[in-house]
């Protein structure tokens, strides 16, 4: 179940936007505790790796303090957190040599699918032949394994919630490219988990 998404005007994200931009001491302490869980979570689904992902998420932050006066609707906060965060994500994946293959096999799936929603909707395979915990271990090799911009895109529908309308504006891009790309992404996924799948006709036997 996605249980994420967005905050709306006069959120707590909201009222610490405004405290930071005032200088209130703390502020941006206690903005780094709110959301530093939730970047790290989406930087490690994007690059696949611990080291990146840290780095990600200490230059998000810094990319936060450095611009944050010059934020100025509020409630548009996470919004931008997210895009600073999946551009940084991205031009890291994007820029990375071949030493990400060794890297890949090093992963900790327990930190990859931390706070891990899995809907039965991803993939859309009610009979499986792997129990619970498997299962998430499964999806979170076969979402690894899609193109950056899909992975993307299930990134922050499945596992963080947000909308397609949230999604459009965090990439800069139209509504209807993220329903395609989650569209083809779920296609893949549903292909290399299929086999997975116990076939419906032999439990009717």
């Amino acid at each position: 179940m996605r249980v994420f998404g967005l905050e709306q005007v006069g959120s707590p994200g909201a009222l610490l936007v405004e405290s930071l931009q005032h200088g209130k001491a703390g502020a941006l302490a206690e903005l780094v505790h709110k959301y530093q869980r939730r970047i790290y979570r989406i930087a490690m689904q994007i690059t696949r790796n611990h080291e990146d992902a840290s780095d990600v998420t200490q230059e998000t932050f810094l990319k936060v303090y450095e611009s944050i006066y010059s934020l100025r609707r509020k409630a548009a906060f996470e919004t931008w957190i997210y895009r600073i965060a999946v551009n940084k994500a991205t031009n890291v994946v994007k820029r990375r040599d071949r030493r990400c293959e060794s890297s890949l096999s090093t992963i900790c799936e327990d930190d990859a699918h931390a706070g891990f929603r899995w809907d039965a909707d991803l993939i859309d395979v009610p009979h499986l032949h792997v129990e619970r915990q498997e299962l998430q271990k499964i999806v979170t090799r076969a979402v690894n394994s899609l193109s950056l911009k899909h992975r993307t895109v299930v990134v922050l529908y499945e596992f963080e919630g947000l909308t397609h309308v949230e999604i459009a504006s965090v990439l800069g891009c139209s509504e209807g490219t993220v329903r395609s790309r989650l569209y083809y992404a779920r296609k893949q996924l549903r292909d290399r988990l299929k086999t997975y799948i116990e076939p419906i006709s032999v439990e009717l036997k």
